[in-house]
């Protein structure tokens, strides 16, 4: 399966949204020194702001793809359904679901590092 068969692609976060839970978090994480994670969060997001390199790479899968980045609460009950264990990276096609990149593998990127994986992890998929 190449990355090309995929009609949309989703970066699911392991953390639900909103201003009030994403304070929290940040607060649990970086002020508290909680072993809250979500691997896909510190590829994306700096210490307070999103990565101006995450945008853009977001910015330019869109050229290709249609590409979904949710968080937790915010999933399509066709992934649900699925059991997928977040943080992951989710490719749709016309028939099937797929783990691209399983929350195992994102674990073992490093924060800003990890979006050059994520980046060559993606691009593997299209030969």
């Amino acid at each position: 399966m190449t990355l090309k068969n995929f009609k949309t692609l989703y970066f699911i976060y392991n953390a639900d949204s909103g201003y009030f839970i994403e304070l929290k978090y940040w607060i649990d994480k970086n002020i508290l020194k909680k072993q809250t994670s979500c691997e896909l969060c510190d590829i994306s997001h700096g210490k307070i702001f999103v990565r101006s390199e995450w945008s853009k790479f977001i910015k330019d899968l869109r050229k290709d793809f249609n590409v979904e980045v949710l968080h937790r609460d915010e999933i399509p009950k066709k992934i649900l359904e699925k059991n997928f264990r977040f943080p992951n990276v989710i490719g749709e096609t016309e028939n099937d679901l797929i783990e691209i990149i399983d929350n195992v593998s994102l674990s073992n990127y490093e924060k800003k590092e990890g979006l050059e994986k994520l980046r060559k992890k993606l691009r593997l998929k299209t030969l």
